[in-house]
């Protein structure tokens, strides 16, 4: 995919910056004795002096590389250009504050190029702001750090600065820029911007600025020109980047008086709203990025910035956030005798609707990419008109009916990609009449039908076929046998035979013949015809024979899947040479004998799967080098002996772990807990003996706050989890059966210990794996009872613990997982006692989920409970439970008020006894402090027994 660049227009200012250097530069100037010397001062301070100094040999130094002299200054050095492109070598030099001092003795030097070489490492040198004659000077990448030095506004004659992408430098304050008042090109981009408020006040006070960069420095709305700001300045810029950055609100207001601008990039911004339609009357508007930002909408449509942009030559608009039909279907493209756009772009916007008819009148457009939207109707048959057009990318979209004819009329194209789609009908010959420049051709996951003669030769030379799910017929389509494709993906397009030999002279370095109907064996000379395969997948055939050693001479194989095919034989120990192999599927076929031990020189294998085959054995030692694996699947087969303790020290990577229907005995190793991302654990159908481990707390793969993985060193060189071959199945058991998953993240995170001798209590530690979606420990020999805190598992919606030895009561904290996740439930076949919570009327479970737990009743049950058993009943709801607290909290009102009436009979008892005795003072004092004392231990009593009541109620 081709992205739009504004190089020409940069070129195009700094040729008009150089004019004044190129007309006064002389190459029959003499070099003056005095700059030589200073040159090679220069020269002789490095250690090891760089190979681009070679040619500075020889008393004149204006025949030097990368200096430049002129008779109007005697011979003078006036151009010194020493970037590390120019000098053409690998090490860049490397210089000091003593070497770059040299340079001062250059008194007529006006240009300056150090970019791209190393200057130390330390701050920009503040004799820069001594070199008053320059006009020119580019630090850029020189890799300084510290403070800009305000000495550079003593520069006054510059006119072209550039100091970017330099992440350790800081700006602080920019009044010493305003002294620059010749400037017209300024880029300060990957610099740190503190908090330079005065950042418009200082751009305003250079008249001659035509081209400023200012992207990724950290910038705010609070200092984007807006807000009130005047913006007079902003008249004779022509260029603005202010990418990557924070700005955030609308786009203001102010930028609508830029009208002489150019190139405008505000992308990678988090600017919102509705795009302006006053856009559009910025007419010498050329380039205009407004990419990954959060805008929803354009005011009046893309027409309304299309209407006066005549000159508007690319226009970015991706990875938004647009709602609707923002193209205008209905409306119609005028106001420009003709349209100079030759690029558009709209990727990942959430754009809908269909697309118009105006686009075909587009006739200047080279590359359109609409992307990844929801674009729903047929292919306009306009686009046929856009004779110019080289790339038309329409994939992942709701795009409908047929592929236009028209299409074929697009000589100049290149790239033709439709996948994703539900496109129809038939595709002939007439679709591809003129396409003589096609390199890539993209049908995939549509519904179309290849239909061209047996003898048909197309006008093209494809290098990248991608066909999956087309239509061929049976046989393999001979035309591609034409073409010198690299890449060739025809899976599932039911065709079927054999591997045609004439396949082997394509050159490929990938190939996907999967889920097709291809028998035979595999070339035993595979290598032969392909020797720079990357990706080899002819999975779901009936391919037979056994694995081709030829194979194994494929040094740049990569990624082999040869799953759910016929293939018998033992696994060719020479795989050992195939250093570049990081994933590997060989599952689901007849392979025998043992797992080589040439797999652990394997060292970059992040995917293994070899289930359903018949291999036996143990596990190879050797297997533990392959350090960066994230899939291991070596279920279903006939596997033997301990699970190896190393695979907890050597996997650190790994995510999915699948053991399982081997005859693998003794206990689970607890160094599987330090297999800290593991998010699928399956060791179901083994002879696995001894507990549970304890430590199983530390899998944080398969708790809620930990989903992802850390990425290993592997991933940076090209190894992830999403490089993996297709088809990359494995079989789990959750909600009762078997099912088949594509992916991790459709899967979910499990743990199956099921069918073993595994014995003692099901650890608390197992319910702080909260993003578990199944757990199953069922048929083993587990005591004791459910943990309490079951209830933690907030994810779980398959839970299996049956024939096991299971006792006590179910936790009341299960009620709420069979509210709120749980579908699947099994507890059968335990010794299981007590009620059946009434939640289980709401979410109801088959009787067979609870059947085997003699003790056990109620519903679904046919046992009834006793009345002392309905004490532990629960609501059913909370509607219930409300109803419930307030029948509750009447009783005790009415057992309050009793308490009140004992009580206030109980003082005027007292009353009546002892009134004759208020007379006497010694008496009455007596008395009332033992009424007093009666009266707060009632109360208090009273109390106790309510807060009582309450915590029963709660607990119910």
């Amino acid at each position: 995919m081709r992205k739009f660049s504004d190089h020409g227009f940069v070129l195009l200012v700094l040729s008009l910056a150089a004019i004044p250097f190129c007309f006064c530069i002389n190459s029959t100037a003499s070099c003056v004795e005095r700059d030589r010397e200073a040159l090679t001062k220069f020269q002789q301070s490095f250690q090891d002096t760089p190979d681009g100094f070679s040619s500075w040999k020889g008393k004149d130094c204006c025949k030097w590389k990368g200096v430049s002299c002129d008779d109007q200054s005697a011979g003078h050095v006036v151009k010194l250009d020493l970037r590390a492109k120019r000098l053409r070598t690998e090490v860049h030099f490397q210089a000091t504050e003593v070497s770059l001092s040299c340079l001062l003795e250059l008194k007529y030097l006006k240009y300056l190029d150090l970019s791209g070489n190393n200057l130390g490492d330390g701050p920009i040198p503040k004799f820069f702001g001594s070199m008053k004659q320059l006009k020119y000077l580019n630090l850029s990448s020189t890799q300084f750090s510290g403070t800009v030095p305000h000495h550079i506004g003593n520069l006054t004659s510059l006119q072209i600065l550039d100091l970017s992408n330099q992440p350790l430098l800081i700006v602080d304050d920019l009044l010493w820029l305003s002294r620059l008042s010749s400037l017209h090109h300024l880029d300060m981009s990957d610099l740190y911007f503190e908090e330079t408020l005065n950042l418009m006040q200082v751009l305003s006070m250079l008249p001659s600025l035509l081209w400023l960069r200012l992207s990724n420095c950290g910038l705010d709305e609070t200092q984007f020109p807006g807000g009130g700001t005047n913006a007079t300045f902003l008249h004779n810029l022509q260029s603005l980047d202010l990418a990557n950055n924070g700005l955030l609100g609308p786009i203001p207001d102010a930028l609508r008086n830029m009208t002489s601008l150019r190139r405008l990039d505000l992308s990678f911004n988090i600017l919102q709203s509705s795009i302006p339609a006053w856009l559009g009357n910025l007419e010498n508007l050329v380039h205009l990025n407004l990419s990954h930002n959060v805008f929803n909408s354009i005011e009046g449509g893309l027409l309304s910035i299309f209407r006066n942009a005549c000159h508007l030559k690319s226009l970015d608009l991706s990875l938004n956030q647009f709602q609707g039909d923002i193209l205008g279907t209905r409306g119609t493209l005028s106001g420009c005798t003709e349209y100079d756009l030759d690029t558009l772009r709209l990727v990942n916007s959430g754009a809908s609707g269909r697309l118009p008819d105006w686009l075909g009148k587009l006739r200047n457009l080279k590359y359109l990419d609409f992307q990844m939207n929801s674009f729903s109707g047929p292919i306009p048959f306009s686009l046929g008109n856009l004779s110019t057009l080289r790339e038309l990318y329409l994939s992942h979209n709701q795009l409908n009916g047929t592929v236009p004819e028209s299409l074929g009329q697009l000589s100049n194209l290149t790239v033709l990609d439709l996948s994703s789609n539900n496109i129809d009908g038939i595709v002939s010959e007439v679709h591809f009449a003129n396409l003589s420049k096609l390199e890539i051709l993209n049908f995939a996951l549509n519904h179309l039908t290849i239909r061209v003669k047996s003898n048909w030769e197309p006008p093209f030379q494809l290098k990248h076929v991608r066909m999956e799910s087309c239509k061929f017929g049976t046989q393999f389509p001979q035309w591609l046998l034409t073409q010198k494709t690299i890449t060739l993906d025809l899976s599932n397009a039911s065709i079927s035979g054999t591997i045609p030999k004439s396949l082997h002279g394509l050159h490929l370095t990938y190939l996907d013949l999967s889920y097709n109907e291809i028998t035979g064996s595999l070339p035993q000379k595979f290598s032969d015809g392909m020797p720079r395969l990357d990706s080899l997948f002819l999975g779901s055939n009936h391919i037979k024979g056994s694995v081709p050693t030829s194979l194994c001479n494929i040094e740049t194989l990569g990624a082999l899947d040869l799953s759910k095919n016929r293939l018998s034989g033992e696994i060719p120990g020479c795989l050992k040479n195939l250093q570049n192999l990081y994933a590997v599927d060989l599952s689901s076929n007849n392979l025998s004998g043992v797992i080589p031990s040439s797999v652990g020189y394997l060292r970059h294998l992040v995917w293994l799967n070899l289930n359903n085959n018949s291999l036996h054995g143990e596990l190879p030692s050797a297997l533990r080098n392959c350090s960066y694996l994230k899939h291991l699947d070596l279920g279903n087969n006939r596997l033997s002996g301990h699970i190896p303790a190393w695979i907890g020290d050597s996997f650190e990577f790994l995510i999915i772990l699948r053991l399982r229907s081997n005859t693998f005995n003794g206990s689970i190793p607890s160094q599987l807990c330090q297999l800290s991302p593991l998010q699928v654990l399956d060791l179901a159908h083994n002879d696995l003996t001894g507990i549970i481990p304890h430590c199983f707390d530390y899998l944080n793969g398969m708790q809620l706050v930990q989903y992802s993985t850390n990425q290993p060193e592997s991933d940076q060189q090209g190894y992830d989890i999403d490089a993996e071959p297709n088809n990359k199945n494995i079989w789990q058991v959750l909600k009762g059966r078997e099912y088949e998953s594509a992916r991790i993240s459709s899967l979910g995170v499990s743990m199956d210990l099921s069918s073993n001798n595994l014995v003692g209590f099901i650890p608390d530690e197992l319910t702080s794996l909260s993003g578990l979606l199944g757990l199953n420990l069922s048929h083993n020999h587990l005591e004791g009872s459910i943990p309490q805190k079951i209830g933690e598992l907030k994810s779980l919606e398959s839970f299996d613990i049956s024939n096991n030895q299971l006792s006590g009561t179910i936790p009341m904290s299960m009620w709420s997982l069979a509210m709120a996740t749980l579908s699947h439930l099994n507890l059968s076949y335990n010794n299981l006692s007590g009620p059946l919570p009434k939640v289980y009327e709401v979410q109801p479970f088959d009787s067979n989920s609870f059947t085997g737990n003699s003790l056990l009743c109620g519903a679904p049950l046919p046992k009834n409970c006793s009345g002392d058993d309905e004490l532990h009943q629960i609501p059913t709801s909370t509607s219930n439970v409300d109803h419930d607290s307030e029948e509750a909290g009447e009783d005790g009102y009415e057992i309050l008020w009793s308490c009140l009436v004992v009580m206030l009979g109980f003082a005027m008892g007292f009353w009546g006894v002892i009134g004759p005795l208020m007379l006497n003072k010694s008496w009455r004092h007596a008395y009332f402090r033992y009424v007093d004392e009666a009266k707060d231990w009632i109360f208090v009593a009273v109390a106790v027994k309510m807060r009582s009541w309450r915590r029963w109620e709660e607990a119910m």
